[in-house]
């Protein structure tokens, strides 16, 4: 993808690719560059080739009708006939919906939710509407754009009451995300937010609580929640480099998750039937991840965002 998640969305497809049973599966890795080309790898568990935004190995190739094909001296050569993409793009133009519509349009069959679900979700703006369509519990929050006057914005947040959490409209991973405590802090993040979006979520941020998700999936007709998960939080959010950058390898030579969360019944069943409303709501296809927080005070659980193409495609929620 060409994305600020781009290399999240390499690890997602390099691992989707090794999980793939080769009996059953012919697997077609395709890199999409920040050029906007698709590459076939030589050899695509070598992450070290993917490190530049050009990939710098393996043939360009175009998908043309419902057919993957080589470009060679401008003319283009049958590759493969696909049968489905396996969508492993995080953020951008390949979660918001952009990429759906292109294999939409090409008639070719793919994994995650579609056009508009995609577009829904990637707005943290709109998905809140939905939310409240839903009557589902959200965090008192407002939303700025980039054109409004910044003293009104300020002034419209800090009625929310401080510590606030600013975040891009259209944006994962935690990229771009700030907890500011007064209004010089909020002037600033909203500065950091606005260099990925033009809009911007505000929140009432909470100042003990914990992080729960909820991954889930339909399978032969039937709506289905994961296990619940809950990350291990080391500063006032789990930030981009918590997720993917800790330790060697990625974060799995440390402890960085309860697995399953430890909640009460109650709590772990409202959850779950959270996130199966949403996932029958918008018409959800594929994995999802619903993510939550819980106001340790309080208990009170809060619907914090959803991903509409997790990392690592939430496998390890199964």
């Amino acid at each position: 993808g060409t994305s600020c998640e781009r290399d999240i969305s390499v690890l997602t497809g390099v691992q989707a690719a090794a999980a793939a049973d080769k009996k059953r599966y012919c697997v077609y890795p395709v890199f999409w560059s920040a050029g906007d080309r698709f590459y076939v790898p030589d050899k695509y568990g070598d992450l070290e080739r993917y490190a530049k935004s050009e990939y710098d190995g393996g043939r360009e190739v175009v998908f043309y009708k419902d057919t993957l094909c080589y470009v060679k001296k401008n003319k283009l050569k049958p590759l493969c006939k696909v049968d489905c993409v396996l969508v492993c793009t995080h953020g951008g133009r390949g979660e918001n919906g952009a990429l759906q519509g292109y294999f939409q349009t090409l008639g070719i069959p793919y994994t995650s939710p579609d056009v508009l679900a995609c577009a829904v979700g990637m707005d943290k703006d709109i998905f809140k509407a939905v939310c409240k369509k839903l009557s589902l519990p959200l965090l008192p929050y407002v939303t700025a754009r980039e054109s409004e006057d910044s003293g009104a914005v300020v002034k419209k947040a800090s009625k929310l009451g401080y510590p606030l959490i600013v975040k891009p409209g259209s944006q994962g991973s935690s990229i771009g995300i700030n907890v500011c405590k007064d209004e010089k802090e909020l002037e600033e993040a909203l500065d950091t937010a606005y260099e990925y979006d033009d809009k911007a979520v505000i929140e009432k941020a909470l100042d003990d609580f914990r992080e729960i998700n909820c991954a889930c999936v339909k399978i032969g007709g039937e709506i289905l929640p994961s296990t619940l998960e809950e990350p291990v939080v080391w500063r006032d959010f789990l930030s981009f480099e918590d997720k993917y950058m800790s330790g060697k390898k990625g974060g799995s030579d440390r402890k960085v998750r309860d697995f399953p969360a430890q909640l009460d019944e109650k709590t772990g069943c409202e959850i779950q039937n959270m996130t199966a409303k949403v996932y029958a709501a918008l018409a959800l296809k594929g994995i999802v991840r619903c993510d939550y927080l819980i106001d340790r005070a309080s208990g009170k659980v809060y619907f914090n965002e959803i991903n509409t193409i997790p990392g690592s495609l939430a496998g390890y929620l199964y």
